[in-house]
């Protein structure tokens, strides 16, 4: 019998075992619930990456910025590292990118690259962080996933019991919207919660949740940088939905999901199920 273990189901994950050897993690998955709830969580913490940002236009990396990057991964000499810049200059624009993107999920550099301050007033650090990690989704960054019920409902789980969140899946069908999944994000070491949806036409839309210890607050509409939000607090957790398309309309859409009238594909409990049959 194969050992599966952790970094064989990355592999696998990633489609990069042999044909036979897949074969055998397949056939020990299918008799393991334990490895198929691992392979679940696996697959809903990979996101394409790399089609992101191939396919989006990713902010200018600061020429100060790829030389520093440059001193910490370089261990040539300075002649050597002049006559190699140009053969590194690709490798290089992906160091920084995702060193970029690293930042961006921390909320390290989003004021430096929106070039605007992101703790002036009315725009809440967290979200605008999100908006410039969500302005690098395009439409092939998404299109290709396939919605996984077991995923989702495994995601899920992890964050009721994990973080305490409450946090349902919409269902935003009725406004021509198709989700796509749903992911456990990081924000300063607090779990941000993102759900991901695509319309018939243009780019993707997220709802993004996160703990937020204010009251409430009703719905409110704001532009931050390319992006349209939408964001409302509700029993201590913060929401913000936003899109690039302004076709979507993401007033109506949020008012419907703060109101409970919208209903949800994923998340509900045992009791709200019972109470509402």
């Amino acid at each position: 019998m194969i050992n599966v273990d952790d970094a064989l189901l990355m592999s696998y994950v990633d489609g990069e075992l042999p044909p036979e050897q897949r074969t055998e993690v397949e056939a020990a998955i299918a008799h393991s619930d334990e490895l198929s709830a691992k392979v679940a969580l696996l697959r809903a913490s990979c996101l394409p990456y790399r089609a992101a940002y191939e396919r989006q236009a990713v902010p200018p990396v600061p020429e100060s910025l790829t030389r520093r990057i440059e001193e910490l991964v370089s261990v040539t000499t300075p002649r050597q590292r002049g006559s190699e810049r140009s053969i590194r200059r690709w490798p290089m624009q992906w160091a920084a990118a995702a060193f970029v993107a690293g930042a961006i999920c921390s909320g390290v550099l989003t004021g430096y690259l929106s070039g605007a301050n992101p703790f002036r007033p009315g725009v809440d650090p967290w979200v605008r962080s999100v908006a410039d990690y969500q302005v690098l989704y395009g439409r092939d960054t998404v299109a290709n996933i396939r919605e996984d019920k077991l995923s989702t409902e495994q995601v899920l789980a992890d964050i009721r019991q994990r973080d305490g969140m409450p946090v349902n899946v919409p269902d935003l069908r009725q406004a021509g919207l198709k989700f796509k999944r749903v992911q456990r994000l990081n924000y300063h070491d607090r779990p941000l919660v993102q759900m991901v949806y695509l319309p018939d036409r243009g780019d993707p839309v997220a709802l993004c949740v996160i703990e937020d210890g204010q009251g409430d607050a009703p719905v409110r509409s704001q532009q931050v940088g390319e992006m349209k939000t939408v964001t409302w607090r509700a029993n201590r957790l913060a929401y913000v939905l936003l899109a690039k398309d302004t076709s979507v309309d993401l007033q109506k859409m949020a008012q419907g999901i703060a109101s409970g009238k919208t209903s949800q594909l994923y998340g509900r409990l045992p009791e709200e199920d019972s109470r509402s049959s």
